[in-house]
């Protein structure tokens, strides 16, 4: 594995999310050609992931059925670090020390995401890069007052993990679809 830079080290005006594995998913998060943090799912399917900079590691899991979340913890101590709680396709993250922050779609024909802080500041703009119908990656926008943040690694893992959760749940609901349509016949 690369050595990752840290977020202090390079430009983050504008990161952009390459895919780096299939099966199971995994993401890099660069600067340039810079690796700064490495996202990979545990199995191909499932939501247990592991997101690994510069600054530490993370694990990430979603859970509940009524209620999803996600939870982060630190790793390998399993410390809880924060918490994402979903509503539909937004959600609101809260950071360990009182910090939050949202998560919301930019728009409903639009595929991009907004991270903003608790006031609404915009912070980031993610959208999502597809192939067919394959999602390969994502550019980000970081913005001015948000390139210094001690959360922006974080912010933008969780961002990325909601965004790829969605987009396999989107996957699998329509390739069920399309197999309702095959099985029920004209």
């Amino acid at each position: 594995m690369p050595d990752l830079s840290p977020f202090t080290d390079v430009d983050v005006a504008a990161l952009r999310w390459i895919r780096t594995s299939v099966e199971p998913p995994a993401y890099s998060l660069l600067s340039g050609d810079r690796p700064l943090v490495d996202l990979r799912w545990e199995r191909p399917t499932g939501s247990l992931a592991t997101a690994r900079s510069s600054g530490g590691t993370w694990s990430l899991k979603r859970g509940g059925f009524l209620g999803p979340h996600v939870t982060i913890r630190t790793s390998p101590d399993g410390t809880d670090l924060a918490r994402l709680e979903v509503h539909l396709r937004q959600g609101v993250l809260d950071v360990l020390g009182g910090r939050s922050y949202r998560l919301r779609r930019a728009g409903l024909l639009v595929p991009a995401w907004q991270v903003t802080d608790a006031t609404g500041r915009r912070l980031a703009h993610i959208e999502p890069v597809r192939v067919d119908s394959r999602l390969e990656g994502g550019s980000v926008e970081v913005a001015p007052e948000a390139r210094g943040l001690a959360d922006l690694p974080l912010l933008l893992v969780v961002g990325w993990y909601f965004i790829v959760l969605a987009w396999f749940e989107d996957e699998a609901l329509a390739a069920s679809s399309r197999f309702l349509d095959v099985v029920s016949g004209p």
